[in-house]
């Protein structure tokens, strides 16, 4: 049996692991041993021994994690995990094991996710009309002449960048049907 320090069980394994050790109420110490005990191999089909490493117990820590943000387990006083019925509803869906794929079928899973990594939008400007206005001439082949505002002022420019976007969507559409 060989020993590999930097080897750690795949996600859809480990997920299973926690979602069984939730299932029959024990804490954060059993469930490690049962990860440390799981079977795994490397490509030539050698057992290897999982063994304890600062990444290993991460990705046991990042797994409850995602369980309990899918609904799927909770994590009780004292670090004892208990199976929720759509728990044990998925544990029998997916008796080879679950990974962040399978939880992103789940509402709660994919709202949390999107809810924590949303990417933070701050102080966009809004468009201006003039803007809006020249993509619509843009679009209506009008001349870039008939930009109704002075020269002087932000709105000329706003009107003019949307005028030339309008000439490159056309332009870009064109590209696409004629390939």
């Amino acid at each position: 049996m060989s020993t590999a320090t930097d080897f750690v069980p795949g996600e859809p394994a480990l997920m299973l692991t926690v979602l069984r050790t939730a299932s029959d109420h024990l804490d954060h110490a059993v469930l490690f041993e049962r990860v440390l005990a799981l079977f795994c191999s490397d490509e030539d089909g050698r057992q290897i021994t999982v063994t304890d490493t600062p990444d290993l117990r991460r990705r046991i820590d990042n797994a409850i994690a995602h369980l309990q943000m899918a609904g799927l387990i909770r994590v009780a006083d004292g670090g004892f995990l208990s199976i929720t019925s759509l728990g044990q509803a998925m544990m029998m869906a997916y008796p080879l094991g679950i990974d962040d794929g399978v939880l992103c079928s789940l509402p709660a899973f994919r709202n949390r996710i999107y809810t924590d990594n949303a990417p933070t939008i701050q102080g966009r400007p809004t468009p201006s009309p003039a803007c809006g206005s020249g993509f619509s001439a843009g679009i209506h082949a009008m001349r870039l002449t008939e930009n109704p505002y002075p020269s002087d002022c932000r709105d000329h420019e706003d009107w003019l960048m949307g005028w030339d976007e309008a000439l490159d969507q056309a332009k870009r559409e064109r590209e696409t049907l004629d390939s």
